[in-house]
């Protein structure tokens, strides 16, 4: 004769061990935070702040590694300070090597700049600076990183 209970027992045991075994692995996993040490540091042009843009941090696989992680982003303050996020504003940058890019601020042009035919704007302010350097490696702990803009070749 069966036994019921015991069934329904082995039953929930299974359940169980079936929801861990796919839980505990996306729990390990998570989205990608857990490796992250915070990031903060000084742009400059000339030895001056630079006055705006933005920085990516790009992590660099080793090996075979296939995604090495979420990339890191800072807008640049007015005094050329910046601090990176990856899933949030300022939480820091995956450990390991990363590429740093740059894109210039948005140029700033009145509404009789931008209606005047004859109006000729200048370059936008860093248009073709680059990060020197332009590879740099996040250690676990507090990292302060600064970065130079300089023109391609220089």
């Amino acid at each position: 004769m069966t036994n019921s209970r015991g069934i329904i027992d082995r039953w929930w045991v299974l359940r169980k061990a079936l929801l861990l075994c796919l839980v505990f692995p996306v729990g390990l996993v998570g989205c990608g935070g857990g490796n992250l040490a915070p990031v903060k540091g000084k742009v400059t042009v000339s030895g001056e702040p630079a006055k705006g843009g933005s920085l990516i941090f790009s992590p660099l696989g080793s090996g075979e590694e296939a995604s090495p992680g979420k990339p890191a982003s800072a807008e640049i303050q007015s005094d050329g300070t910046y601090t990176l996020g990856t899933n949030r504003p300022s939480d820091g940058a995956h450990v390991g090597r990363h590429r740093i890019g740059f894109t210039p601020p948005p140029q700033q042009l009145t509404d009789a700049q931008r209606t005047d035919p004859k109006y000729k704007a200048p370059p936008p302010l860093y248009m073709g600076m680059v990060p020197k350097p332009n590879e740099t490696e996040v250690k676990p702990g507090s990292n302060t990183i600064d970065i130079e803009l300089v023109f391609p070749g220089k």
